[in-house]
């Protein structure tokens, strides 16, 4: 969803000679309401990239960028319970504006229930592009992409007979079963030759839509870094999301000298503690005044949390500056 809205004046029209003199940089306080109901929502995560910073909504609502230059910024607006809002704003004079947010009626419809897979070559293990995988009982295709992974959302609950077929491969059928809010994940092997085919394997999970398009499951495949699904919060049950982070090696949880009540998540580096970056659904979280992670996020709202230590396995999209100290990923689930 995108939005283009220009800040609206405080005040009516001044002179030239005014208009002239106005300051190079202006405030201007923004409210984020709910589309539907028109009530303020708190907690909402403003981010401004162009200034690297981020904010957060009161109690209110509101928030506040304060002597901003004038121009047009891309925001992005971030709440667990709403779409994401993306898009840019105009700031030429002291105003204020509104942003609307559609809320997410169903969280379990971000999660996948169907069939995910992917498809090798026997010989060399190498993925296998655009293989046609067909399931001819309910007239539903996909086809792998360049990595040899595909996608076939939303089956009801069933067994179904899938073909997997290739210009040059021997076609293969499986009989693969689908369970009731759940995603079937499959890895099937194709050959050129008519030779006994290894047996597919199939294990069955809980996917998220929202990982699934963000690579979380590649890259958990891959066995870089430590990483947190679902499944793990819902039996783990952590009061804060804390509390499951410090069960991996390497991560401490260290009380705010000031508040002890609040925790900063900390990587261990020999001797010493740093602090990672930390990005929620892909957005950096930059410039928040008292910025603890407990206070951001409900553990009941993560559909998933990849954590690295050090720069070795770290996404490229990731990687760079400032991430000596390793960096954390934090995905939420759609809808709560």
């Amino acid at each position: 969803m995108a939005l283009l809205i220009a800040v609206a004046a405080l005040s009516a029209s001044q002179g030239t000679a005014q208009e002239t003199q106005e300051p190079a940089t202006v405030t201007v306080t923004g409210n984020v309401v709910d589309d539907v109901t028109g009530e303020p929502i708190p907690g909402v995560i403003i981010v401004v990239r162009a200034l690297d910073i981020s904010f957060f909504t009161d109690t209110d609502g509101k928030f506040v960028v304060a002597d901003v230059p004038r121009g047009s910024y891309s925001l992005e607006v971030i709440h667990r319970d709403y779409q994401r809002l993306e898009g840019d704003l105009a700031i030429d004079r002291p105003g204020e504006f509104f942003l609307g947010l559609t809320p997410i009626q169903d969280p379990n419809d971000w999660l996948i229930k169907g069939i995910v897979g992917l498809v090798t070559d026997q010989v060399s293990g190498d993925p296998v592009p655009e293989v046609v995988v067909n399931v001819p009982a309910v007239g539903r295709a996909a086809t792998t992409a360049a990595d040899g992974r595909f996608v076939l959302p939303d089956l009801v609950a069933g067994r179904y007979e899938v073909a997997f077929s290739h210009l040059g491969y021997r076609q293969r059928s499986e009989m693969i079963a689908v369970e009731s809010g759940h995603a079937t994940n499959v890895h099937v092997a194709l050959t050129v030759d008519a030779i006994e085919l290894d047996p597919i394997e199939v294990t069955v999970d809980r996917r998220d839509r929202n990982l699934e398009s963000a690579g979380f499951y590649q890259r958990q495949e891959d066995g870089w870094g430590h990483f947190v699904d679902r499944d793990d919060i819902d039996n783990w049950n952590p009061v804060d999301l804390t509390d499951a982070l410090i069960r991996f090696p390497g991560v401490s949880i260290v009380p705010d000298a000031r508040s002890p009540m609040n925790r900063h998540l900390r990587f261990r580096r020999g001797r010493t503690d740093c602090a990672p970056p930390v990005y929620l659904d892909g957005v950096l979280l930059t410039g928040l005044e008292g910025f603890y992670l407990d206070d951001i996020v409900n553990p009941m709202s993560v559909a998933g949390v990849e954590m690295y230590r050090g720069v070795a396995g770290i996404p490229a999209q990731y990687s760079g500056r400032g991430t000596a100290c390793g960096v954390v990923l934090i995905w939420l689930r759609r809808g709560g």
